[in-house]
């Protein structure tokens, strides 16, 4: 009976294998991946080296290497979970590498790596003394034990972790930001059901319970596992792309005095009343300038005195140029520019990962009322409606 099930088994585990190579080839095929790929690519290697393991050791022969198994079969415990968290931690940070205090997570592993080679020197380098080192079997029982402590520990760990997120991803972005999150709290909840699985396979051991039934469990998870993810990354492709980033709100800089000047050579400014009409072009002509090469607009504080010491001006001046010569208020005028700005990013194939309140957000608007209320009055629709209809077009 048992060699039955072993066999459909070893296919499943074969399948499992398989499918981490695909997902890897997905995730890593791009030059310009976000670095939270490579850590998803790492996490797969782990589970699908494990599932080929595995099915090593069923179908034995040629298979099944007892050289690495020796190296390296304990040590595919603590690699299971430590990447899950990492992969979160990085998902939304456009990190190009692991921060320093990231090894930590490794450092049983690298433990691990330097006690191996000690006991293979200590057998003078021979395989088959090392299996019958003394310290061999507490070598597995150790790596057994600390990875069922680290099952709960990163399930939660990465759980609080996906809150956090979700909180952010809320307020900030858009559906498909969320579907990050999504899938791979079910990652996170079959990872549970693993270490959960294996942690009692690893307790008893000693008791009349076979513990490889219950291997035989925990790696049917991690290959079902591995077949999700690949179906994810292949029906969502956009969710394992780096985003294009936002530009940061702009910081009022220095006022352009040298284009600003030349704006002002344009026009033949006296101080007669006839050439008011003229100068009231010229503080309209500084104002466009200055917004189009600083886009002062997108600073939600900016405001009419930012203005008047922008173009050197005063603010009467610049009021009373914007109503008589574009028939608007300061207000009115800097919101419209603000309402252009969301536009073009709400049409924008590549930030539609940016939801419409951190469109607004980006576009200079401190509040959603007034950013829907302009949005609608300018253009007829509401942002939703304007967004779709771009995008479909």
């Amino acid at each position: 009976m048992l060699s039955a099930i072993e066999s459909y088994f070893s296919v499943l585990m074969l399948f499992g294998a398989s499918q981490a190579v695909l997902s890897i080839y997905l995730l890593t095929k791009d030059k310009n991946r976000p670095f939270s790929n490579n850590i998803l690519a790492l996490l797969l290697f782990a589970w699908g080296f494990s599932c080929y393991w595995f099915f090593a050791f069923i179908a034995k022969g040629a298979l099944f290497s007892v050289t690495l198994t020796t190296f390296i079969g304990p040590m595919l415990a603590l690699t299971l979970f430590p990447p899950i968290y990492l992969y979160i931690k990085y998902l939304f940070n456009e990190s190009k590498g692991f921060q320093k205090e990231d090894h930590l997570h490794f450092l049983p592993i690298y433990i691990y790596l330097i006690f191996t080679f000690y006991l293979y020197f200590d057998s003078d380098f021979s395989i088959a003394n090392m299996r019958h080192h003394e310290w061999f079997k507490i070598r597995r029982i150790v790596c057994a034990y600390f990875a069922t402590i680290q099952g709960p520990f990163y399930f939660f760990k990465t759980n609080f972790l996906l809150k956090k997120w979700q909180q952010k991803i809320e307020k900030d972005y858009s559906e498909i930001e969320s579907r990050k999150l999504e899938w791979f709290k079910i990652i996170n909840y079959s990872f549970a059901i693993v270490f959960i699985v294996g942690g009692i396979s690893t307790i008893v051991r000693s008791t009349l319970v076979d513990a490889y039934y219950l291997y035989m469990g925990y790696h049917a998870v991690i290959a079902v596992s591995l077949f999700y993810i690949t179906v994810i990354i292949y029906k969502y492709p956009l969710l394992f792309t780096k985003n294009e980033s936002l530009p940061e709100v702009f910081q009022i800089n220095e006022p352009l005095i040298t284009d600003l000047k030349e704006v002002e050579n344009l026009y033949e400014i006296n101080s007669s009343d006839e050439k008011t009409d003229d100068k009231d072009l010229m503080i309209i002509a500084k104002i466009e300038l200055v917004m189009k090469e600083q886009k002062l607009y997108k600073n939600p504080n900016f405001n009419l005195n930012d203005l008047a010491e922008s173009i050197s001006e005063s603010r009467n001046a610049i009021s009373f140029a914007l109503n008589n010569s574009l028939n608007k208020t300061f207000y009115n005028y800097i919101n419209e520019l603000r309402i252009a700005e969301s536009k073009i990013m709400l049409s924008d194939k590549n930030m539609q990962h940016f939801s419409i309140e951190g469109i607004a957000a980006q576009s200079g608007f401190k509040t959603m009322s007034v950013f829907y209320r302009f949005f609608k009055d300018i253009e007829k629709v509401t942002p939703a409606v304007y967004r779709k209809n771009s995008l479909n077009s």
